[in-house]
């Protein structure tokens, strides 16, 4: 968004309670092109105003008519509200400075005032309110991320732990006690005892490479990137009930270890949403370079969904796998745009360097 567009679009309103200096303003904040979203003439009504107007930013006259001051109404939106005030005031005092400090203004203006002090002011308040909006997104999209990694280390912990437990031990347990009877019976111990504990070192075995591949699959580190989708697609499509199409460029070179396991994990999430969500019959998968970049695309035909709530449940930590895609988009210097509509399907793509293992670091 151009600042031309942001100035249309931004409303501010404007606290005096001088009727002649409460025009003037507007007519300046008008032709720098912002929105008048109401004048108030006493922090009351600028209060009650907030809520039927929602304002951008509040332009606040510090000496108000009526019980309470600009610097109170200022407290009170910032707390309630959390939108940026620029105080007005014919005032310098230092005790009103102290004061006005304490409600966290975002631009302090001494009447009377050029034009171009006003734009300057505005525009820089705007941005930094912006700049912090953006700024409380990503931390509570941190915290979110932070609480699923623990929350997924456990399960993960929890469920190795019952693995090994519940199967592993049944068989080391069923091994030992045919080995205390081979070894009690020797001369009489049953001829397929041997034959049973080969059975069960096997079915152990065969355990292990499971939990195994669950972990991290071997073929991603032996084999590399393709191979690897193209596993997860054929599991992912045998548990789905749907069909996968992998297309992929075949290089000699092999991806850094960071952009295969980014993919990867990537692919993984993106299938997991469309088994639980997508309804789809087709997925198509391809993997390609193009110039310098790696253009990974996850595409399929089921239900869709509406990509600005989507975003929105991601930015308040709710849609956390699609936090960890971006987030994992982002560690290999990428990123991520996942574009869908309702009724057509939807489609995710990682763009990132082409970083071969001889290239990196």
């Amino acid at each position: 968004m151009n600042k031309a567009t942001a100035n249309r679009l931004a409303k501010i309103l404007i606290v005096e309670d001088e009727v002649i200096v409460a025009r003037d303003i507007a007519q300046q904040v008008q032709a720098l092109g912002y929105q008048v979203a109401g004048i108030a003439s006493q922090g009351e009504q600028a209060i009650a105003m907030i809520g039927q107007q929602q304002p951008d930013l509040v332009l606040m006259d510090i000496q108000l008519a009526g019980a309470m001051d600009g610097i109170t109404a200022a407290h009170i939106i910032r707390t309630q509200y959390a939108i940026p005030v620029v105080f007005l005031t014919a005032f310098a005092a230092d005790d009103v400075l102290e004061r006005a400090k304490l409600t966290e203004p975002f631009g302090y203006i001494l009447k009377p005032f050029p034009e171009r002090i006003l734009s300057t002011v505005l525009a820089m308040a705007l941005y930094k309110h912006q700049a912090e909006a953006r700024l409380l997104t990503t931390t509570r999209q941190l915290k979110a991320l932070s609480m699923r990694v623990l929350q997924v280390q456990e399960q993960e912990r929890r469920r190795v732990a019952v693995e090994l437990h519940d199967e592993l031990g049944q068989a080391l347990t069923a091994i030992k006690i045919n080995l205390q009877l081979g070894e009690r019976f020797k001369d009489k111990a049953p001829a397929d005892l041997y034959e049973e504990n080969l059975r069960i070192v096997e079915d152990a075995l065969q355990q292990v490479r499971t939990l195994a591949t669950a972990l991290r699959p071997s073929m991603l580190d032996d084999l590399g990137l393709a191979p690897a989708l193209k596993w997860l697609a054929e599991q992912s499509a045998s548990r789905g009930g749907f069909e996968v199409k992998f297309n992929h460029e075949r290089s000699l070179a092999r991806l850094s270890s960071e952009i295969e396991t980014a993919c990867f994990r990537i692919v993984q999430e993106a299938l997991t949403n469309i088994s639980r969500h997508a309804q789809a019959q087709q997925v198509e998968i391809s993997l390609r370079r193009e110039g310098s970049e790696m253009v990974l695309v996850v595409r399929d035909d089921g239900c869709g969904f509406d990509p600005a709530a989507m975003c929105e449940r991601a930015a308040n930590g709710a849609s956390l796998g699609v936090l960890g895609m971006q987030e994992r988009a982002t560690l290999v210097g990428g990123r991520l745009d996942i574009s869908s509509e309702p009724g057509h399907g939807s489609t995710v793509e990682l763009r990132c360097p082409w970083l071969t293992q001889a290239d990196a670091p």
